[in-house]
């Protein structure tokens, strides 16, 4: 079962400083850009030439192998350009572009390090929000005095009113930007920080680690925060592969499901486990399967995939059986007869 996110108390924290953040509320959601169509244009552009060069790149050492040292040295060049050139792409907000590199270097080598953390950075940043859809980041004006503000926003805190909190401390900072500054980041940070656990145990993975990333702003995050940010982003980084590599999001999701990180992990989990065992079937491996399919079953019910395991069970039993035992053919036996050795005197 899912762990209940802990709260800070009013008094555990330790904001950094008041520069990062301002009251107008442009930090809690980025403002929608104002590219001309020429450069949107180009924009688009640039990501499909990224797309062509990296994955043809991939496609063309996986189809003819690497043969040599040299070819070798010159895979690993190409990985290596392309990943800095994907860290370049996401210092530049060019994050369609930076996937496309990122993705193109984990097909090739799965393991080639850093790649998926930075994948899982372009992919957050693919999924924040771009427009304002709610109130809660251009609050309406609030004529009470700073100080009934200030009240307002602890009540809210204590009431686990995460939104309220927030607006209230918005527009205290909006009318006094002078009063209790360092107060009232520690109170930010809490909200943000919780309201971000929240969003994440609820599924919402961009939109927790948005609000996480700004509780950031105010102060160090703690343990636990840590904890659930690494979950949610793992469990991005293991949708990404749902549909493009079933072995890898099986793997990923399994320790997501174990740790309960969400209340769908152990169901995505269990989902790609089954795809999983169907490659393994189409392979010719069926106690493969067997174990795949079982394991989807453990971790949630699927009755659709009941018969299909039951069948792979059968299969693999049939062919783990040891050969039978040949019977041995007795071997017949001469019984002497009386007087049959035809002597005496």
């Amino acid at each position: 079962m899912e762990s209940e996110p802990t709260h800070p108390k009013l008094d555990d924290t330790a904001p950094q400083s008041t520069s990062d953040f301002e009251p107008e509320g442009s930090q809690l959601t980025p403002s929608v850009s104002g590219n001309s169509t020429r450069r949107r244009l180009f924009y688009i552009f640039l990501v499909y030439l990224a797309a062509l060069i990296a994955i043809g790149l991939v496609a063309y050492f996986q189809g003819r192998g690497l043969n040599s040292a040299e070819e070798i040295a010159q895979v690993s060049e190409a990985m290596y350009e392309q990943f800095e050139l994907g860290i370049a792409d996401l210092d530049a907000g060019h994050y369609e572009v930076a996937r496309q590199r990122f993705e193109a270097i984990i097909n090739f080598d799965p393991a080639y390090p850093g790649a998926e953390d930075m994948l899982v950075v372009a992919l957050v940043n693919l999924n924040v929000p771009t427009v304002s859809p709610t109130s809660e980041s251009t609050p309406t004006p609030d004529p009470s005095p700073p100080e009934d503000l200030m009240a307002q926003a602890k009540a809210s805190i204590a009431d686990e009113d995460w939104d309220t909190a927030i607006n209230k401390l918005l527009s205290l900072r909006a009318k006094d930007p002078a009063y209790q500054p360092v107060r009232v980041d520690g109170l930010m940070y809490i909200s943000l920080r919780n309201k971000g656990m929240e969003l994440i145990s609820q599924g919402l993975m961009e939109e927790g680690l948005y609000n996480l990333s700004l509780a950031k702003r105010f102060g160090p995050l703690d343990r636990d925060a840590m904890f659930r940010m690494t979950l949610a982003q793992q469990y991005l980084l293991a949708n990404s592969y749902i549909g493009l590599n079933w072995i890898r999001a099986s793997e990923l999701f399994l320790p997501l499901c174990e740790q309960g990180a969400t209340l769908d992990s152990c169901r995505k989990y269990a989902e790609t486990a089954w795809k999983y065992g169907d490659l393994l079937w189409d392979e010719g491996d069926e106690c493969g399967a067997s174990e795949q399919y079982n394991a989807a079953l453990n971790a949630w019910e699927l009755p659709d995939l009941a018969p299909t395991a039951s069948k792979a069970d059968e299969v693999c039993a049939t062919q783990s059986a040891p050969p039978p035992v040949p019977t041995a053919t007795p071997t017949p036996t001469l019984t002497p007869t009386p007087g049959g050795n035809g002597g005496g005197s």
